[in-house]
């Protein structure tokens, strides 16, 4: 054991800091440590790390797939929270007796409306247009989420943007 402790600080203390930087790139700041940790770990769990031809390729390729894993689940989330914030949205609607049951039908017919035109996006076009405009996230928060660049958020957001003004030209509302 004492072999492959040694072995595992060696590993860490040449490329843990490029690694750093990699997750970084790959998960955003706030997630990068854990990304590194999750990744030595995984090669701990490794039966005999030192039979590893290339271990910098080894833990590269663990800390890309833990990335694309953390992608798929934080998507996972997302659309349930969008879920949840629409129904939320449904319900305060419902409750507020300031409008008249007419209102309150009309307002629900509107939400699916703008939820089956926001179904008819590609995933991250409709992904990117609810993270920011329904969460409020920046372009740089929205790109570093769904791990694309910045103009492209901006280009998602607006393409989605005419998507829907066009569908509510049509129909005039």
């Amino acid at each position: 054991m004492p072999t492959r402790k040694r072995f595992l600080d060696f590993l860490f203390h040449s490329y843990g800091k490029e690694l750093l930087a990699f997750a970084g790139q790959r998960s955003g700041s706030e997630g990068a440590e854990d990304l590194v940790q999750e990744t030595y770990v995984r090669m701990l769990q490794h039966p005999d790390p030192e039979s590893i031809e290339n271990p910098r390729a080894f833990l590269y390729q663990i800390a890309a797939n833990l990335s694309i894993d953390q992608h798929r689940k934080q998507a996972v989330r997302d659309r349930v929270h969008y879920q949840d914030i629409q129904t939320e949205t449904e319900l305060a609607l419902l409750a507020d007796t300031g409008h008249t049951p007419e209102d309150q039908l009309a307002a629900h017919q509107e939400l699916e409306q703008l939820n089956a035109i926001l179904m008819e996006l590609p995933e991250l076009t409709r992904y990117a247009f609810v993270l920011h405009r329904l969460e409020g996230m920046s372009h740089n928060e929205v790109a570093i989420r769904l791990g694309i660049s910045v103009r492209n958020s901006e280009r998602y957001v607006a393409r989605a943007a005419r998507h829907i003004l066009t569908h509510f030209e049509s129909s005039g509302l």
